[in-house]
């Protein structure tokens, strides 16, 4: 068994749970946030349109992490090569999700590319567990003791749902490049540039403030989904070279944003 699951923490429980022989089988982190950009070659190992995406990303997050994107492309093309081997054996796979739209687009993804021999499995956290968010549930926001009783609560997904969202999928490659939400138990587009307000809104209390301090807060004020700050980060330096607010940086400081 292949136990799929977007993001490093999530990764780190299920891993937990391998070393304490509470789960059989190996983990795959998909390393690939879906729930932004454009999606038209995400099913790819060699995705140009999601490489460029991660790129105006990584490129604006604070502090500079060097060489980020390109460890993000090995380990993207790692997490395909896992997958291409493990349908080549037809080794049944387990999605562990909430309902995050960047889990339910890689449930999306999944049923598109598996192999129909191959046994595609759900684990999905929001039937079972409490949040601490109202409404929102993610793996990563649960430790591996949390997420143990889980491990016999699989369900394996008929050939006919796995068509149904396939074809789902299928729609969103061809939507185009925004931000998609779970709102009302449905995935939503919106344009990339939906939570500028609340950037915006922020920087206007302060006058002055921190980017790293205004990403977080707005972080907190978005209530009704997740969001990265990796992406936030992003529209910062998008609103600033608009002219939108005036971004501040020294050397070895770090940035200050000023509303204009």
């Amino acid at each position: 068994m292949l136990h799929v699951v977007a993001g490093g923490h999530a990764a780190d429980s299920l891993q937990a749970l391998l070393a304490d022989a509470q789960l059989a089988g190996a983990v795959l982190d998909w390393p690939d946030e879906l729930s932004n950009g454009p999606l038209a070659d995400a099913d790819q190992i060699d995705p140009q349109l999601r490489i460029a995406h991660w790129q105006r990303l990584l490129r604006a997050y604070q502090p500079p992490q060097p060489d980020w994107d390109e460890a993000w492309q090995r380990q993207r093309a790692a997490a395909c090569r896992t997958l291409l081997q493990a349908w080549e054996q037809s080794m049944p796979l387990t999605l562990w999700l909430g309902n995050h739209a960047g889990e339910t687009l890689l449930l999306r993804m999944l049923a598109a590319q598996c192999p129909e021999q191959c046994e595609l499995w759900v684990v999905d956290v929001s039937l079972h567990l409490d949040t601490p968010r109202p409404g929102l549930w993610a793996v990563g926001m649960y430790s591996a003791a949390e997420l143990a009783p889980l491990a016999g609560d699989a369900r394996l997904l008929s050939l006919p749902e796995r068509q149904m969202l396939a074809e789902e999928w299928g729609d969103w490659q061809r939507a185009g490049d925004c931000v998609r939400e779970v709102q009302a138990g449905r995935l939503q587009g919106r344009p990339l540039s939906c939570y500028d307000n609340v950037l915006l809104d922020g920087l206007a209390a302060h006058g002055c403030v921190g980017a790293a301090r205004l990403v977080d807060e707005s972080m907190r004020r978005i209530e009704h989904t997740f969001v990265s700050d990796i992406f936030l980060f992003w529209r910062v330096l998008e609103l600033a070279e608009a002219g939108t607010l005036r971004l501040q940086t020294g050397a070895g400081q770090a940035p200050v944003l000023a509303a204009i």
